[in-house]
């Protein structure tokens, strides 16, 4: 992502939590990024593009931090999970995002809503998958029930916490207290043999959310495209880049090695102007190792 990209979406990110995504105009985003109009219109054909943009590098920021959570750790580990729920909202409020959300919500328009919906949709659909690293496979087919519950639980607890100004809660606190009630929960589910939103989230998240899919050749492309694009790469980075490229054009990839060489290649970039692509790409090489394994 190139400085005016950035400018852009810095402006709009700050006129959107303030005013409100409906009742920003172009011309403020313009006048915010200190850009013409045409230079706008060069990175984004509307200001609703602006916002996907937005919305795509949160989610992009919090599966990095999800994975760095996780790496190292034991997957039914109850408190990795906790870190990479807190990921999300840290995200969120780092990017200022919750008041964009709210916003939108409140905006009237279908289309936009449905956008910030997604985002809490795969976030369920994420949170119900990790629960069966937890509790093991006897959850299914409950897992999407008691991810709902999970959240519905961390929500009233931020939401009361914030209303009476609760001194000693903060985020991580809340989601502990919400995971240890949902050891208690779980039980009840399995020996009940009952579901009650969980099979028809499930079919929703299947119909309506699309998997993504990664080209391998388009990924090459594009780390060939950040090598050249950069002038001054350490020596850390540079072997980064090219260990990734080679093993992407092997003929069988070994994926379980780019998984783990990805992240340390965010990581060489992270406190960098470059950090945003890098993102980008290490997100795109977790997904392509995922769907290839």
């Amino acid at each position: 992502m190139n400085n005016r990209k950035r400018q852009i979406i810095q402006a709009c990110i700050k006129l959107f939590s303030e005013k409100g995504f409906v009742e920003t105009s172009i011309q403020e985003i313009i006048e915010e990024a200190k850009i013409s109009k045409g230079t706008f219109y060069n990175y984004f054909p509307s200001k609703k593009d602006c916002l996907i943009a937005i919305l795509d590098i949160g989610r992009k920021e919090t599966t990095v931090r999800k994975v760095k959570a996780i790496t190292g750790k034991e997957k039914n580990d109850k408190s990795v999970l906790a870190a990479q729920l807190i990921a999300t909202m840290q995200v969120n409020h780092e990017h200022n995002l919750l008041p964009i959300f709210e916003s939108i919500l409140h905006s009237g328009d279908k289309d936009l809503k449905r956008l910030v919906d997604q985002n809490l949709l795969q976030e369920i659909d994420w949170t119900a998958r990790r629960l069966l690293d937890v509790y093991g496979t006897k959850l299914v087919p409950y897992h999407y029930d008691a991810s709902i519950l999970l959240f519905g639980m961390m929500h009233q607890m931020f939401h009361i916490g914030k209303l009476i100004n609760y001194p000693r809660g903060n985020a991580m606190e809340f989601i502990t207290f919400a995971l240890d009630q949902l050891d208690a929960i779980t039980p009840t589910l399995i020996s009940s043999q009952k579901t009650m939103l969980g099979p028809t989230f499930e079919e929703f998240i299947n119909e309506n959310i699309e998997a993504r899919v990664i080209d391998k050749e388009e990924l090459l492309k594009q780390l060939h495209g950040f090598k050249s694009y950069l002038k001054d790469l350490s020596n850390q980075q540079q072997e980064y880049i090219a260990y990734l490229i080679e093993e992407l054009e092997r003929d069988t990839p070994r994926y379980h090695v780019i998984n783990a060489v990805a992240f340390q290649f965010y990581n060489s970039f992270r406190d960098t102007p470059h950090a945003p692509e890098a993102i980008e790409i290490t997100n795109q090489l977790w997904q392509l190792s995922k769907n290839n394994s």
